[in-house]
């Protein structure tokens, strides 16, 4: 083979492994959200850095103060606003057939579980099934049916 014929299949071969490399982050370069599902939450994590949970029968506190009633859905959209339940009917951030398995979508694994990181956002599994979302400079934490934002 001559010098052109090498310079040629090495091009190849370079371009095959850029397009191998690029189709594993395919999901994480669409515009459109990411979804998601951990023990009871159906999460999506939108091209703005918004998160937004489903996560039916959850109570919901800010550091000392709990809401009186059970919350459904809770998101982080706006810098200005710490997490917050959300209240549309039906389920939002789940889609039909339930969302893939965080296992199955994670961008790498943390101390206690896997976690995604898409649009500035980060979700992960953590201590003892334990579960935490930031963006936005806001965060939320669930453990035993109990949101701390």
């Amino acid at each position: 083979m001559n010098r052109f014929g090498r310079r040629l299949a090495a091009a190849t071969g370079t371009l095959a492994v850029v397009s191998a490399l690029g189709t594993g982050t395919a999901q994480a370069q669409d515009s459109g959200p990411l979804y998601f599902g951990t023990g009871a939450f159906q999460c999506a994590i939108f091209a703005d850095g918004a998160v937004g949970c489903d996560a039916p029968g959850y109570r919901l506190q800010y550091t000392w103060l709990p809401v009186p009633f059970p919350v459904n859905e809770v998101v982080i959209d706006q810098p200005w606003l710490p997490a917050h339940p959300t209240f549309t009917p039906g389920s939002d951030y789940t889609r039909p057939g339930n969302n893939p398995s965080l296992y199955e979508v994670r961008t790498g694994d943390g101390t206690w579980g896997p976690y995604v990181e898409y649009a500035g956002a980060r979700c992960e599994a953590g201590f003892h099934g334990s579960f935490t979302c930031s963006s936005k400079g806001r965060a939320f934490s669930a453990y035993n049916y109990t949101i701390t934002a």
